[in-house]
């Protein structure tokens, strides 16, 4: 069990909307990687939630091709990782379905490795790497092609129209986002004032 992270959060704005956390990109050797909200809950004003999560990573995909922003991804499989003894995984098609096989202890600790096999059709699935059971990052499939990725746990915040699950537009939400710092703590809390601006106590 790895250790565990609470935010705190608090709509003290005048509007309802879906207080939305997505992580920063990991470092990979693939371009076209797409950002989940990983983790959503709606509020209305005054009102406050708790959201809390260990860093148990998972190899996820999903039927879901059309990785387009705003679309909402569920994924169809997703197994436990860590980012030193079970770290590498295959992605095949065989007996006419998608699925995980062979996990097994990668190359590097600190990278996580996805090895599509050569029955993988191009862009008929997406696959990629989550938090905590849910999705966060995916790429189209391709046949024959190893993933890299090197996940860099950094979360951001936004609020607005958001579900779990959502193709993101990082460039768009980012200008709003407060980047959650845990400096020294496993804890946060985060008010969303009355100007829309962010507040860390």
């Amino acid at each position: 069990m790895t250790d565990k992270y609470t935010l705190s959060v608090m709509n003290d704005s005048t509007q309802a909307g879906s207080f939305c956390i997505y992580q920063e990109l990991p470092d990979t050797n693939i371009g076209n990687i797409t950002t989940l909200a990983w983790l959503a809950k709606a509020a209305h004003p005054t009102t406050r939630l708790d959201f809390e999560w260990g860093l148990d990573y998972d190899f996820v995909w999903a039927k879901t091709t059309q990785l387009r922003p705003g679309t909402v991804v569920k994924t169809s499989q997703a197994w436990d990782a860590n980012l030193s003894t079970t770290n590498q995984v295959d992605f095949d098609y065989t007996n006419g379905a998608y699925t995980f096989a062979n996990q097994s202890q990668g190359g590097y600790e600190g990278n996580l490795y996805i090895n599509q096999t050569q029955r993988v059709r191009t862009a008929e699935a997406s696959v990629g790497i989550g938090m905590s059971g849910k999705g966060s990052f995916l790429v189209e499939s391709q046949p024959n092609m190893k993933i890299v990725l090197t996940p860099k746990p950094t979360y951001w915040l936004v609020f607005g129209q958001f579900k779990e699950g959502e193709v993101l537009d990082i460039s768009k939400v980012t200008k709003t986002a407060c980047k959650l710092e845990f400096k020294g703590t496993n804890n946060m809390n985060v008010v969303l004032k009355s100007d829309n601006t962010w507040e860390t106590k």
